[in-house]
């Protein structure tokens, strides 16, 4: 029996930025070598992904819901993934014209396979948000891409059980997301005890800070942080500016967006990595997994008891326990990523989904 033509359905594949375009790729790339290779079907910037990548099948639908009908009319019965944040196909996050296509295709060809694989979910807002009636018809959406799928996988527990109360499905299977920095070979590097970093997008950045500030200052005058390594790219909403009135302002160092292999170094160089995820968040922050894949001491606000957070160094931590109990929890959260979070392990699971063609609902 010859398998079916594999198709992924996402956003935009690097050069272009985007976290689940990126995603997408890598869980191709590291894919089980008995697996066949995948035709993408993207947002935009297919030219620029084909010559990036060196990956010929790759075409654009421009989020046109006609194009992607009939891209996927050409496909017939195949195996499909699609990668799903609402945002990701309408600037609102509503693409209400995704379910319809999906249906349609699967009414075309009932042998075909249909996995999608929920990154973002929504959570519960306030009347008054202005996200409020987005966020109630992306919640819509979901549950009717559910509905049609074969196999619905996540990031996240708390993903799944959104996901389980929106659908109905008894079954939702999530594992966490893998490092966005790949590790680079052979870097050997030692580690400077009084550098810290905070790696990610700008939001992210910000509430970080925010969150860590006045241990930052305490840690500055006491003399346990010299820099505090700033990686990621700039906005309006996150400027410099907005911390020079910090009173450890004279330790931070700007570096905006970093090339991969230079924020592999920078992680690789540190000591202490600074996180805000939580027992809710920790599997869906990519930033995280970067640490723990490049050995940083992961500094989470509060003293953290499940895995892999247990590994972490809570922020009055810092300061306060011996260098070898560092080195053994970084060890011990880099033998976790190793066995759980790697790009290899990620696509194994993502690809064994695929194959259940529809058994496990």
């Amino acid at each position: 029996m010859n398998a079916l033509p594999v198709v992924v359905i996402t956003s935009r594949l690097p050069p272009l930025i985007c976290g689940v375009g990126t995603y997408s790729w890598l869980a191709h790339k590291y894919r089980p070598d008995d697996l066949p290779s995948a035709q993408f079907l993207v947002m935009e910037g297919a030219a620029a992904s084909r010559a990036q990548l060196d990956w010929k099948a790759i075409t654009d639908f421009h989020g046109d819901p006609k194009e992607l009908t009939r891209a996927l009319d050409r496909v017939g019965a195949g195996e499909i993934l699609l990668h799903y944040a609402g945002r990701a196909y309408q600037p609102y996050g509503c693409p209400v014209w995704l379910p319809r296509v999906l249906r349609k295709w699967k009414g075309k060809f009932p042998n075909g396979r249909l996995t999608i694989f929920f990154h973002e979910v929504p959570g519960e807002l306030p009347r008054v948000s202005p996200q409020f009636l987005f966020a109630k018809i992306n919640a819509r959406i979901i549950r009717h891409l559910a509905t049609i799928a074969d196999v619905v996988a996540t990031n996240s527990d708390n993903h799944a059980a959104i996901l389980r109360k929106l659908s109905g499905r008894d079954t939702i299977h999530w594992f966490p997301v893998s490092s966005n920095i790949e590790q680079l070979p052979s870097l050997s590097q030692t580690r400077v005890e009084t550098e810290f970093v905070i790696f990610g997008l700008p939001f992210n950045r910000a509430q970080t800070l925010t969150l860590f500030a006045s241990k930052i200052s305490e840690w500055y005058e006491r003399g346990l942080l010299s820099k505090l390594h700033l990686i990621g790219p700039e906005t309006e909403q996150f400027a410099r500016g907005q911390t020079q009135s910090e009173s450890f302002s004279a330790a931070l160092v700007h570096h905006g967006a970093l090339s991969e292999s230079d924020v592999a170094k920078l992680l690789r160089r540190v000591r202490f990595a600074l996180t805000n995820v939580t027992s809710a968040t920790w599997s869906k922050s990519s930033s995280f997994m970067a640490y723990a894949a490049h050995a940083c001491a992961a500094v989470t606000i509060e003293k953290q008891e499940e895995l892999p957070l247990c590994y972490g160094i809570s922020a009055d931590e810092v300061g306060e326990i011996s260098a070898s109990e560092i080195e053994a929890r970084t060890e011990a959260i880099t033998k976790w990523f190793e066995e759980n979070a790697t790009w290899p392990k990620i696509a194994g699971r993502l690809a064994a989904l695929s194959q259940l063609n529809g058994v496990v609902r």
